[in-house]
């Protein structure tokens, strides 16, 4: 018998004991109170039964009484309304009895009734269902002791039975709260305790027991909960008592908590509230432990994710800047070698200015792909395809102490990004895995599809559910120390000596994959290895062919060319350069002398030539307003870098001629002359009739 039902048989003897001495009190009051034949009962009887019937009501519970000789059965009204009987027409009987009980209990309880007339005992606690007739069940509980008269056996039972369908109704209900509320707390990752000052007992709920990180076997205790707490955090939360005391916390706190089965550090916000009684006297107190490790690092990814975004903004206005002074720096540098004989001794230093503005140049390109500002044409391209094409790059470049393994998944998705980008970012995560491997190891590129679904993106809130190509790049060198973590992808940050690199490296690869949609995280240990996994999203449509290289050799013209640059160095390379060609060249510092210049000149005009970012004015305006002054003409944009709000979606697929800074002044003259022979080419299409004539470079940006 389980430990409630034998709680409820001991309340039901008691019971029976208080009726026995009820139904002899009131056999007593019916003689004392009887009336002549006919006439009605006392007052005093009539009273006490109402008062019992008053009692079972609020016990729901009906008493019954069985005596053997007579086979005579007495029901109490509770019971008839237990059992779901009519007083007026239902006979009390065990057959009625037996009638109520549900089917599929009825066998049970008959057996059990006929095991206490056999043994003369009673029938303990007897769960069973009624199904009364207009069809409810109803849960009860069925007990009965026997009654002895003299020696022999007994002469009758008397027993009880207890509706318990609205307790275990309430019990349900109980479970069910309790249930949600351990949901909740599972949920919202918050535990709950509560102390009683008298005892001295805590009680832990079972999310607290998980947030602490505490086999729910132990058997809690303030100094365990206290000693989990970092000792460099307990003064605080215990509001500076000299002994922790559940009384000295100080609420709402933070703290560390060390769980003690793997000393992991969670984050953990503590509140209590005191508990009085009706005096105002302290009874205990009751407490709740939020578990805010994930906010904390969300916040902390938030903080480096603002840091990495003002450090990107410094980086691309230095580049711009910078990538003007290259210009000039490398235009003029050629011009210059075009002058000096091959025999002078001149040669050597130019070469060596050139070598030096390359490397720099190199520089400020990391520089504009962490700050993703970098101008990219990307395209729609097969990843396995790309990562083959570069591995024969990679082999020489890891070394020979260094295995490179390239694992391409199979039927990859294509992805959207620029060819060359991509290439530089296999390049760039290759060349640290070999500064990480000196002693040599094994390099891996993996390849994968893979799907994010809505429980995937809660433990990574960046990725928007969906499919993804996912790219791994796995190394067994030295490993990142949970020291460095934080600054992995920062610019500058390097721990090679001096000279041995930039710092720009993985801050380029994150500059790559943000501007390109994707997300890039790193899991690595110190002595374990690294690696680093890139999700892409998945594009569809068929990978593009790869562009046609175009014509090495360089021609110049007669056309006319205006020139807008506000940079004077830039401008007169420009100038220069392109009079060295044999172009005729006009020279402006902004759009309104740029439009007052046109407006004035006599001859034709073929090309524009124009810096994105003018002082007074943005290319494409100025080329939209030369386009209503004259006719619209061809435009060949050059900048630095570029910025979201530039030319959206004209850079990205091809319908606007760019050419990045810095330039040499051959560069230049390709770019100009591929141009005018494309804005060439199309009008002899429109006059011929073959094909419709493009729009031009100012109407598609009006």
């Amino acid at each position: 018998m389980s430990a409630a039902a034998s709680r409820e048989l001991d309340a039901l003897r008691a019971r029976v004991a208080e009726l026995e001495q009820a139904l002899s009190d009131a056999s007593r009051q019916r003689a004392s109170a009887a009336d002549p034949p006919g006439s009605a009962r006392g007052p005093a009887v009539i009273g006490w039964e109402a008062q019992l019937d008053e009692a079972e009501h609020a016990a729901q519970m009906g008493n019954w009484l069985w005596e053997l000789g007579s086979n005579h059965v007495t029901w109490s009204r509770q019971l008839f309304r237990i059992l779901g009987c009519d007083p007026a027409t239902d006979k009390p009987s065990t057959e009625t009895f037996l009638a109520a009980v549900h089917p599929d209990d009825r066998e049970r309880m008959h057996a059990g009734l006929r095991l206490a007339i056999e043994t003369g005992e009673g029938s303990g606690a007897i769960a069973f269902r009624v199904r009364r007739r207009d069809g409810t069940v109803r849960e009860c509980l069925l007990s009965s002791l026997p009654v002895f008269e003299g020696a022999g056996p007994p002469t009758r039972f008397f027993g009880a039975v207890v509706d318990l369908t609205e307790r275990r109704r309430a019990e349900q209900e109980l479970r069910r709260s309790e249930r949600m509320l351990k949901e909740a707390q599972r949920i919202a990752h918050v535990g709950s305790w509560s102390y009683d000052l008298a005892s001295r007992t805590i009680r832990w709920s079972e999310e607290l027991y998980h947030i602490l990180g505490v086999d729910p076997s132990v058997r809690p205790t303030f100094e365990l909960l206290a000693s989990l707490i970092h000792p460099e955090d307990r003064h605080r939360v215990f509001g500076g008592a000299e002994s922790a005391s559940p009384l000295g916390i100080a609420g709402p706190v933070e703290c560390r908590v060390a769980r003690p089965s793997t000393g992991e550090l969670r984050h953990v916000q503590m509140a209590a509230q005191l508990l009085t009684d009706d005096t105002g006297a302290i009874t205990g107190l009751v407490g709740t432990s939020l578990d805010i490790t994930e906010r904390r690092r969300l916040e902390e990814q938030l903080l480096h994710s603002q840091k990495l975004e003002a450090i990107g903004r410094l980086a691309g206005g230095v580049a711009h800047d910078f990538n003007n002074m290259l210009t000039a720096i490398f235009g003029h540098r050629e011009l210059a070698v075009r002058k000096v004989p091959p025999s002078s001794p001149v040669l050597e230093h130019l070469t060596q200015i050139g070598t030096a503005a390359e490397r720099a140049a190199a520089l400020t390109r990391q520089l504009l792909a962490f700050a993703r500002k970098q101008l990219i044409q990307p395209t729609v391209v097969d990843p396995n395809a790309l990562i083959l094409g570069v591995e024969p790059l990679l082999r020489p470049l890891v070394g020979e102490d260094v295995e490179l393994a390239v694992l391409p998944g199979s039927q990859v998705w294509p992805i959207h990004i620029d060819r060359g980008q991509f290439e530089q970012l296999l390049m760039n995560l290759a060349v640290n895995a070999r500064d990480a491997m000196p002693a040599g190891g094994r390099l891996t590129i993996e390849t994968a599809n893979t799907t994010i679904g809505a429980d995937d993106a809660e433990r990574r809130p960046e990725l928007e559910p969906g499919d993804y190509v996912e790219l791994t790049v796995t190394d067994t060198g030295q490993g990142i120390e949970d020291a460095i973590r934080q600054y992995v992808f920062e610019p500058f940050f390097t721990t090679k000596e001096p000279g041995k690199g930039s710092g720009l490296g993985l801050a380029t690869c994150h500059g790559i994959v943000k501007q390109h949609g994707g997300h890039i995280w790193f899991s690595s240990a110190a002595g374990q290895g690294t690696r680093f996994t890139i999700f892409f999203p998945r594009v569809r449509g068929a990978p593009s062919e790869l562009p046609a290289r175009a014509p090495s050799t360089v021609t110049g013209g007669g056309e006319t060319v205006l020139v807008v640059e506000d940079e004077a160095q830039v401008r007169d390379l420009c100038v220069a350069a392109l009079r060295s060609f044999g172009y005729s060249v006009l020279a402006a510092r902004n759009g309104k002398e740029a439009v007052a210049l046109a407006a004035t000149h006599p001859g034709a005009i073929h090309l524009l030539v124009s810096d994105v970012v003018l002082p007074d004015a943005r290319g494409p305006a100025l080329a939209a307003a030369l386009a209503r002054a004259r006719a619209p003409l061809p435009v060949l944009y050059a900048s630095g870098y570029t910025e979201d709000s530039l030319l959206p979606g004209d850079l990205l697929d091809g319908s606007v001629h760019f050419l990045a800074k810095p330039y040499t002044p051959t560069q230049l003259a390709k770019a100009v002359r591929a141009v005018l022979d494309a804005f060439a080419q199309a009008r002899r299409a429109k006059g011929s009739g073959d094909a419709p004539p493009p729009a031009s470079t100012a109407e598609r940006l009006q």
